[in-house]
């Protein structure tokens, strides 16, 4: 089975209570999609074990893009305010108490996240990103912006055009700005699966979808089949 999810945002309460949810077996492989770090408190602590799951592949988000800038090049004031400005308080604190060898394994790992990936799952094709398409970026005439800031900074919206004949599964936007539900958002040809874990005092959970059949796991609400949660959101909308 293949699971994706994003946004955990050092919740690593919400984190531990998804994976007892899939009771994740060797067979299957899980996709997080960026923004492990940072608002909560856990994040170097989801990081180091992230990092020793054999079968789960994490993707750049732009937290940990503007964690890179940040500790790379510690002379860079914008890099500083930027990231602090982005509530990483925590995350810096935990980094600097790691070893000078764990801290460097740590941004070696973290440099090393692709920004995308593409997948396969029952004949479906997925882009997997954490903010937006590489090919939205070659289509949609986007030269303006850098494209490592693009693909993990930008915010798609509903009408936005997406690849054809390929699903984007991505993050970084809390699918409330969507729908106006912390639940995961199915548009055309995209998912958004933030569902504002980072926010946990307005509602935010940790989501997660299966992909074999669109089953969706949520921190707080449970476990929801696709026709669950499409009637779920009939009568949820605010």
């Amino acid at each position: 089975m293949h699971y994706v999810l994003s946004d955990i945002h050092g919740n690593k309460d919400a984190f531990d209570t998804i994976l007892s949810m899939i009771n994740l077996q060797p067979e299957d492989h899980l996709y997080i999609l960026g923004d492990v770090i940072d608002r909560g408190k856990y994040g170097i602590e989801l990081l180091q074990q992230i990092r020793t799951m054999q079968n789960c592949t994490m993707l750049l988000g732009n937290h940990e893009y503007m964690m890179i800038n940040a500790l790379r090049y510690p002379e860079n004031l914008h890099y500083q305010q930027v990231w602090r400005n982005n509530r990483s308080l925590d995350t810096f604190d935990k980094y600097f108490n790691l070893t000078e060898k764990e801290q460097e394994e740590m941004l070696c790992y973290l440099e090393s996240l692709p920004v995308q990936l593409e997948i396969t799952v029952n004949r479906r094709k997925f882009i997997l990103v954490h903010a937006a398409p590489q090919e939205l970026y070659e289509t949609e005439n986007m030269a303006s912006y850098n494209f490592n800031e693009f693909i993990v900074w930008y915010r798609l919206t509903p009408f936005l055009q997406m690849p054809a004949r390929k699903n984007v599964i991505f993050g970084h936007t809390p699918t409330e700005q969507f729908h106006q539900s912390m639940h995961i958002f199915h548009g055309k040809r995209m998912i958004d699966i933030d569902c504002g874990c980072g926010f946990p005092n307005y509602g935010g959970q940790l989501g997660c979808i299966r992909l074999e059949d669109m089953t969706e796991y949520y921190s707080n609400d449970g476990v929801f089949t696709k026709e669950e949660a499409a009637e779920w959101l009939k009568t949820h909308i605010m």
